[in-house]
């Protein structure tokens, strides 16, 4: 049995499926929503992961080898204003989990961001100092540091700039590709470098490592390096779309309440020597997506 808080993500969409092909594990998942799977060896519990005796008592009944959690408040601005609620489901979340799977003498997978570092110095390996400069990351530093503490039989994975097929959450790509299609003028930084990583590609990562005996850090980011609106033009270009709507702004200009590192991105190669994979560069995974647009037109029309 495989536990999966916050089933409900982006990186739960493309987790649950992956993990119901390529195993025979039975999935119990915890999500705030109702999820469509309908699937015999999935068990779905709509649960407030706030709720620390809840939680436990879903988690403790199903008795699961492994609990995954992809639950977080990534709501940059948000943390910076309600950080009560940052705090609950980035730091005291991963406390009750990593409690829990002590208890149960599983093996716990955390997804943590590269927003624990500064940005003056990217990108990162897993050795590198993290420095976070708001709260947001700050608080999934504290996440990181309880998983680790918390579970000896602990993996904690680092990502950045998560995109994928269209789904219910709304992504960078998604949202880029709804302004070219309804032609709204959106202004897009240039000064924020990350190295965007498919969805897939971070399944595969979470699936294989999960499923390994390994333990400790990872890094797991795509191939290439670029501003967010150099990201946003390789979109437009790469679907054919006029991309004068684009303005480039700086993070300064924009003003917004949290701080931004600006030179992040992971260095990947941890993982994946140990897998022995390579995580996809970005034209690769936008021909994934417009392969994946194909297949669904009829679903997504």
């Amino acid at each position: 049995m495989i536990t999966i808080v916050g089933a409900g993500s982006t990186t739960g969409a493309a987790l649950i499926p992956m993990l119901l092909e390529e195993t025979d594990e039975k999935l119990q998942l915890l999500s705030s929503r109702p999820l469509a799977y309908d699937h015999e060896r999935v068990q779905m519990h709509v649960v407030n992961v706030r709720d620390k005796n809840v939680l436990k008592q879903t988690i403790m009944a199903a008795m699961p080898q492994m609990v995954i959690n992809l639950a977080a408040m990534t709501n940059v601005d948000k943390c910076e204003s309600e950080r009560q609620m940052a705090w609950d489901l980035n730091v005291t979340l991963v406390e009750n989990l990593a409690r829990i799977t002590r208890v149960l003498d599983a093996k716990m997978v955390h997804i943590s961001t590269d927003y624990v570092f500064d940005g003056t110095k990217g990108p990162y390996t897993e050795t590198s100092v993290p420095n976070p400069i708001n709260y947001y990351g700050k608080s999934k530093l504290a996440g990181e540091n309880i998983c680790v503490a918390g579970n000896a039989n602990s993996l904690v994975i680092r990502t950045n700039v998560i995109y994928g097929p269209p789904r219910e959450r709304p992504d960078f790509v998604r949202w880029v590709l709804d302004a070219l299609d309804s032609q709204t003028p959106i202004r897009v930084v240039d000064d924020q470098i990350g190295n965007p990583t498919y969805v897939d590609d971070l399944a595969e990562v979470i699936m294989r490592l999960g499923m390994s005996r390994r333990t400790g850090l990872y890094h797991a980011g795509g191939a290439d390096f670029l501003s967010r609106y150099d990201f946003a033009l390789k979109i437009a270009e790469f679907f054919k779309l006029d991309p004068s709507i684009i303005s480039r702004v700086t993070t300064a200009e924009l003003a917004q309440p949290a701080r931004r590192p600006l030179r992040l991105g992971l260095i990947s190669l941890k993982a994946e020597t140990d897998l022995r994979m390579r995580l996809r560069g970005v034209d690769s995974g936008l021909t994934s997506i417009r392969q994946y647009v194909v297949r669904h037109r009829e679903e997504l029309l």
